[in-house]
């Protein structure tokens, strides 16, 4: 009979260490080049779609207009062929990203640089009135200010006026169909005429140097009066503008309120 192999006493048997498999050999896109991926990502973008869409199209027109027989089977095939082209065009529209040009700033001619407060106000009023001025002139990129109160006339002016208006500014702003709309809102909406030259109701506010782009109304909190912003650009306020103007009248009206009780 064959004997049993002799027991090892004193050796382990261990795995042997895990062969590296070459990167042109795996098939997981984490060893993959990423060249390739951009590459991918640039065939995929727009811009080709709409190349590559429009000169299949145009592939098809020219190879129809040069075929001087037309049979049946090619004019179903070029129907068939023309999917392709128009499905690419159609998608790199829908991924292209189009975003308007941002309008350029114009000449306000005739403006006059105005700074003035009307000084009936008084107090913590007549403080806060000149801080909503200033933010409302700096921070917005308003190029007119104007705030108007029901029953007190014009309160501030700040920016470019007209010179007629510029000449009384406590006299300025007169309340027209649109700002009374506006100070009688009961719900406190504003109303944004972002381009003023395409309405004719710009002449309302002839206070405002004739070229003004844009206009944008916003009610006192509490109060029957508006805060009036000119612009030299069109769409120069955006809604982050809007709600900012809105907290500065809001608080504006208070103080008003708040010096009216006092007094």
């Amino acid at each position: 009979s064959t004997a049993p192999p002799p027991m090892l006493v004193g050796f382990a048997l261990t795995p042997p260490p895990p062969i590296a498999r070459p990167c042109g050999v795996a098939l997981t896109p984490r060893c993959g080049s990423p060249h390739a991926s951009g590459l991918l990502r640039r065939l995929r973008s727009p811009e080709v779609s709409l190349v590559a869409g429009g000169s299949l199209l145009l592939a098809l027109v020219v190879n129809r207009l040069a075929t001087e027989e037309l049979l049946n089977s090619q004019s179903r095939a070029d129907l068939i062929a023309t999917v392709g082209p128009v499905l690419l065009m159609l998608d790199g529209l829908s991924n292209l990203a189009i975003t308007p040009a941002e309008p350029e700033p114009v000449s306000l001619a005739g403006g006059v640089a105005v700074d003035w407060l009307d000084p009936v106000v008084s107090g913590d009023a007549s403080r806060e009135l000149a801080w909503a001025t200033d933010a409302l002139g700096a921070g917005l990129g308003a190029s007119s200010v104007a705030i108007w109160r029901a029953g007190g006339g014009t309160l501030a002016a700040r920016g470019l006026l007209t010179p007629r208006a510029a000449a009384s500014p406590a006299a300025a702003v007169v309340p027209g169909p649109l700002l009374q709309k506006c100070a009688g809102s009961a719900a406190g909406a504003p109303e944004y005429l972002p381009a003023l030259q395409l309405l004719p109701g710009r002449v309302e506010f002839s206070y405002f140097p004739e070229a003004t782009q844009a206009l944008l109304m916003v009610p006192l909190g509490g109060r029957s009066g508006v805060v009036v912003l000119g612009a030299d650009r069109k769409r120069a306020f955006g809604a982050e503008d809007v709600a900012w103007a809105r907290a500065i009248a809001g608080r504006l009206g208070a103080a008003l309120e708040g010096g009216d009780a006092a007094e």
